[in-house]
């Protein structure tokens, strides 16, 4: 009895010491991630306003911004003069367009997507400056698009069945995929194109495009995919909470009313070979009125979904872009008014 009751002392002991010794390296793991004090400074450009920024992209010594606010679709800063000139004439022309949605760039050829006219367009950069070009239309709504390694496009949207739509290069379907996030079973059974709506957020695609990215705005939930020319492999995600909301269904009309007490999530990726940045708001509307959709802290994951560092800003930011080689954060924040920021990374 005496030998029975020793080797049960000595399973105690060891079960205990290994659950400290994986509790300790959990911690570890934890506090490993290193938070960054990163200081952002205006970057003056002559007689640019800015009104309501929600889109930016990077190319080399240009930068786009998109303001929902503005005139044109897009403001072109020449960051060499700090100068700049509007693109992009908003209407149903031929060369026009009516909204923007996201910037993609995949294998050095970068567009946009247009939920309005459901359509996915080229941007053309040359010494003379920039130009847009109609490229692909779509059958259905997309709430997002980005192009792919495989001479297709992936989208997120408001469908019936799946979390990805995959597309071929004249807009047509060739596979949806995936399912809407839930938090139990019982949310399982809410119809996905409700699910759809409470879930909506931001996608993008590696620069080779073969990873790619999903962002939930209202939720802080993050998710990274490898991709393959007719579907997608998940790697990693990231839950921090699930969100809170109503699902409202008719016969041809589709809601989810979402509850205040909600943290919002993710307000903008920015995507490099290396890294993804990731703009957290982490703040609810109940409490924090309308800067819950702005964020200060930028998570950087690896394209496997590791968080590898946070950079902890002095600007609450609604949108942001990095520099191809990561050396240069751009975003637009909140100081006094709306205003063009610029961090430099080491």
């Amino acid at each position: 009895m005496r030998l029975l009751e020793n080797m049960k002392s000595n399973l105690v002991f060891c079960l205990l010491a290994l659950y400290i010794v994986f509790a300790s390296c959990s911690d570890r793991t934890k506090a490993e991630v290193e938070e960054i004090k990163l200081d952002f400074q205006n970057l003056m450009v002559d007689s640019l306003l800015i009104g309501q920024a929600y889109g930016m992209l990077v190319v080399d010594s240009t930068l786009l911004i998109a303001d929902k606010r503005a005139d044109s679709l897009f403001y072109s800063v020449n960051l060499n003069n700090l100068t700049f000139k509007e693109v992009g004439q908003i209407g149903q022309g031929p060369r026009e367009f009516l909204c923007f949605d996201n910037f993609y760039r995949v294998n050095s050829k970068s567009g946009f997507y247009d939920r309005r006219l459901r359509s996915s367009n080229d941007i053309l950069f040359s010494e003379s400056g920039v130009s847009l070009d109609k490229n692909v239309s779509y059958e259905s709504l997309h709430y997002k698009v980005a192009p792919t390694a495989f001479g297709t496009f992936i989208g997120i949207g408001p469908y019936e069945k799946g979390l990805f739509c995959i597309l071929d290069l004249k807009g047509k379907v060739i596979n949806v995929v995936g399912e809407q996030p839930y938090r139990d079973e019982t949310e399982r059974g809410v119809p996905e194109i409700a699910r759809a709506m409470a879930y909506q957020g931001k996608i993008a695609t590696s620069p080779e495009g073969d990873y790619l990215v999903h962002a939930v705005y209202m939720s802080p939930i993050i998710s990274f995919y490898k991709l393959s020319p007719k579907n997608v492999h998940l790697l990693k995600s990231h839950v921090d909470s699930y969100p809170a909301y109503k699902p409202e269904l008719g016969d041809k009309s589709y809601a989810s009313a979402m509850s205040k007490s909600n943290k919002l999530g993710y307000i903008d990726i920015a995507v490099t070979d290396k890294y993804v940045y990731a703009l957290l708001s982490g703040k609810s509307t109940e409490e924090s009125g309308l800067s819950a959709f702005m964020g200060s802290v930028i998570c950087v994951y690896d394209w496997n979904g590791t968080l590898v560092k946070k950079f902890m800003c002095n600007a609450e930011m609604t949108t942001i872009c990095v520099s191809a080689d990561d050396s240069i954060i751009y975003a637009v924040g909140l100081v006094e008014d709306y205003e063009l920021l610029k961090a430099t990374l080491e």
